[in-house]
């Protein structure tokens, strides 16, 4: 099995850089991160998304607490009465998604460039 660490590295370089730069910046993380550490299609889909949602996720939670009223209750009332952990794993999936599409393409890249 092949090592999984750059997981670690992407939620680490991804927390410190969202400080800094819009939320998009994840997309850039995952993308050069795969690319470095020349990881496989799927995994570095499935290691993006897993490092950005339970980021993403745990962020959301954590932060939910920080308002007078949970914002998660005001959006889930806003998408029709959901539940605040649909919210959280809405937020979640939703980072989740667009860091592991950038970690497949990063991925992608590595293998398109080097068989040239």
């Amino acid at each position: 099995m092949k090592n999984y660490s750059f997981i670690l590295i992407i939620v680490v370089l991804s927390w410190i850089m969202q400080l800094f730069f819009p939320w998009w910046i994840i997309a850039v993380v995952c993308f050069v991160v795969c690319y470095v550490f020349k990881t496989s299609g799927f995994a570095g889909f499935s290691g993006s998304l897993l490092a950005v949602f339970v980021l993403w996720f745990l962020g959301a939670y954590l932060n939910d607490s920080h308002f007078d009223q949970p914002m998660s209750h005001i959006l889930g009332s806003l998408f029709g009465n959901v539940s605040s952990s649909a919210v959280f794993f809405l937020t979640g999936i939703t980072g989740g998604l667009v860091g592991g599409l950038s970690g497949w393409l990063g991925s992608r890249t590595r293998t398109l460039s080097s068989n040239h």
